[in-house]
């Protein structure tokens, strides 16, 4: 070697660059169908519970309603119509928080996406 230059410095490669392609695709293929799935239960874990939250908004309202035909009855009526105002609330804190989930999982794939983005789609 000439005196005064420095050796090359290794080039730095990446964890997975000695492995081959098939395998590197077969694994984040693997890992896109597990957020999939992730995001389907999430999905589904939320439609249920708003389901459930319209079912027992219709039935208080109902049940009020049909109270209301009795004079003895209004007080009741008038706790029921609470709990269905009630639950419409909680039905719409549900979606919101449905939303801030799906949008916390999508910004999770966008950050291991990389650079190059989101080359699945």
């Amino acid at each position: 070697m000439k005196p005064g230059l420095k050796p090359h410095p290794k080039k730095r490669t990446s964890r997975h660059q000695d492995e081959p392609v098939r395998n590197r695709l077969l694994r984040r293929m693997f890992r896109l169908a597990w957020k999939r799935k992730r995001k389907l239960a999430v999905t589904n874990r939320y439609e249920v519970g708003m389901v459930i939250s319209e079912i027992m908004t219709g039935i208080l309202f109902i049940a009020g309603s049909i109270l209301m035909f009795y004079p003895q009855m209004k007080r009741i009526a008038t706790v029921l119509y609470l709990l269905g105002s009630i639950t419409m609330l909680l039905r719409s804190g549900l979606r919101g928080s449905y939303w801030f989930r799906l949008k916390s999982l999508e910004s999770d794939e966008q950050q291991e996406a990389g650079p190059e983005g989101d080359w699945t789609r």
